[in-house]
């Protein structure tokens, strides 16, 4: 595993299944129908878990309640709790469980049983669950970048699996692997190829040459039909660790990394899925106005909040403007600072056009001096040039290399 990733997922497991005082956590009636009838007995045990007043006379009083309605979503997920609050992750999962069942709806429910599961390491139930809870609908901002770490912690375990089973001859094995991988990005067509690439080894001929199919089918970039071996060749060194950073949305990947122009809103979503630290350094929230029909939302929010890039004195990002150079420069610049990335102690980096009264010029320097960004062909910086998508891809990556070097 990368030293980057290492760090990631150190930051993501520093802390396990947190609670908050139970004052503040949601009843659960809130997000289920509590019988009239019973409304009374209901809202005295809530009163009584809020004070923690013998949990465990509450939930044989909570069982009783049972007895007359079968079927009562809130009283499991307030059992839940209960249990949560004893430490009893099992009896808990067990309980929201049964809320869910009863109603699939029960957004409080979902979310715990996700968070369980994140906090035991099941990364793949976590974002399975935490997938399902968007479209419950829920009053979490949080839940979607939830769901990105947990699906980059499962299908990085996946592959890193799958790779160390075929490397030691355990080819069944790691079929299995690939297979579970697929079940959380089935659209992605690297996964097929990879697959069909193993099948041959098994000498499973035709279900390799489905899984040959499928990649081609879904190739973004398809041209004529390749055969299976075409098609595992056609697979790039780097494109495991694209999926482990993209997903099911990696499709959004090739977008920007084809673009010819990169926006700002693009730039968001890559430098958020390259450095998905981001999201653990302090953060000062901006009032953004114009994003809130913007795919990257949650990400400019998390850009601007750590300092990458700034609003305008209206409160617009833009999300659609172009970047140029020295945006780019600019906020490379400052991740390299949060990230403890320095341009070295050399000679500065002459470039004609950028005086060093220049206010990029120190970001500039940077950049040059670490190896993320590099002179034009004619020698200047071009501060206000494009920045296609080869080049914010090509820039993130030097710098994740740049700090992968610096941790070992």
């Amino acid at each position: 595993m990368s030293p980057l990733i290492q760090l990631s997922l150190a930051l993501l497991l520093q802390s396990s299944l947190a609670l908050p005082p139970r004052t503040a956590m949601e009843n659960p009636a809130a997000a289920s129908e509590v019988p009239e009838k019973l409304k009374k007995d209901y809202d005295q045990a809530w009163t009584r878990f809020v004070v923690a007043k013998d949990d465990g006379k509450l939930v044989k009083d909570l069982d009783k309640v049972l007895q007359k309605q079968k079927t009562f979503d809130a009283v499991w997920t307030l059992e839940g709790y209960i249990a949560l609050y004893k430490g009893e992750d099992a009896t808990a999962r067990e309980k929201f469980t049964e809320a869910v069942t009863a109603n699939p709806k029960n957004r409080i429910a979902t979310y715990y049983l996700a968070e369980i599961a994140y906090a035991h390491n099941d990364y793949a139930s976590a974002a399975t669950l935490y997938a399902q809870l968007l479209t419950i609908g829920t009053n979490r901002s949080e839940i979607e970048t939830k769901r990105q770490k947990a699906f980059l912690l499962a299908t990085d375990s996946l592959l890193r699996g799958a790779g160390r089973a075929e490397g030691e001859n355990r080819l069944s094995e790691a079929e299995g692997y690939y297979r579970e991988a697929l079940k959380l990005a089935p659209n992605e067509p690297t996964l097929h190829a990879r697959l069909a690439n193993l099948l041959i080894k098994e000498n499973k001929k035709d279900e390799a040459e489905a899984e040959r199919k499928a990649a081609d089918d879904l190739s973004p970039r398809r041209a004529a039909k390749p055969t299976i071996e075409t098609a595992v060749n056609m697979v790039r060194a780097d494109d495991l660790e694209d999926i482990g950073r993209w997903g099911g949305d990696i499709n959004i990947f090739h977008e920007i990394r084809d673009a010819g122009v990169v926006t700002r809103e693009e730039f968001a979503l890559l430098v958020s899925r390259y450095f998905p630290q981001l999201t653990e350094f302090r953060q000062n929230p901006q009032i953004i106005t114009d994003i809130q029909n913007s795919r990257a939302r949650f990400e400019i929010q998390t850009i601007v909040g750590v300092g990458l890039m700034e609003t305008l004195p209206n409160h617009y990002f833009e999300p659609l403007a172009p970047m140029n150079r020295g945006d780019l420069a600019k906020a490379l610049a400052r991740l390299s600072r949060l990230l403890g990335v320095s341009g070295g102690a050399g000679t500065p980096i002459a470039a004609p056009d950028l005086a060093p009264a220049n206010a990029l010029y120190s970001d500039v320097q940077l950049v040059l001096g670490s190896g993320i960004m590099t002179l034009q062909d004619s020698g200047s910086f071009d501060v206000s040039g494009d920045v296609s998508g080869q080049l914010a891809v090509h820039s993130a990556d030097r710098l994740v290399r740049t700090f992968q070097q610096l941790q070992r």
